[in-house]
C-alpha cells in the first residue's frame, strides 16, 4: 500500500471513528439522563407501574390488550382484491 493511501485510509478511518463516538456518548448521555430519572420519587414510581404494575391507594387498574393480526387468508375479488394488495405491501419489512 502507497503511503499516501494509507493516510488516506487513516483519515477516513479516524472519521468515522469519532462519528461512532459521538453516537456513543449521546447514548450514554440518554442512559445517564434516564438514571438520574430513576432516582427520583416519580421516576421509582414509574417504573414500579411499567415494570411490576404498581398502582396507588385509590387507583384502578383496567388492562388493554393489543389488537390480533388481520386475516391474510381473504376471498378473491373485488373489493377483497385490492385489500389483499394493500396488507401484502404493508407486510413487507423495509
Amino acid at each position: 500500500m502507497l503511503p499516501l493511501q494509507a493516510y488516506v485510509d487513516q483519515g477516513n478511518e479516524i472519521d468515522r471513528l469519532e462519528t461512532e463516538l459521538g453516537r456513543l456518548e449521546d447514548v450514554n448521555a440518554d442512559l445517564a439522563a434516564e438514571v438520574n430519572r430513576l432516582r427520583t420519587d416519580d421516576g421509582i414510581r414509574e417504573a414500579a407501574r411499567d415494570e411490576l404494575g404498581y398502582v396507588a391507594d385509590g387507583e384502578t387498574r383496567q388492562t388493554v390488550l393489543a389488537a390480533g393480526d388481520l386475516p391474510v387468508d381473504l376471498p378473491d375479488g373485488w373489493p377483497y382484491g385490492p385489500l389483499g394488495d394493500i396488507i401484502e405491501i404493508r407486510s413487507i419489512d423495509p
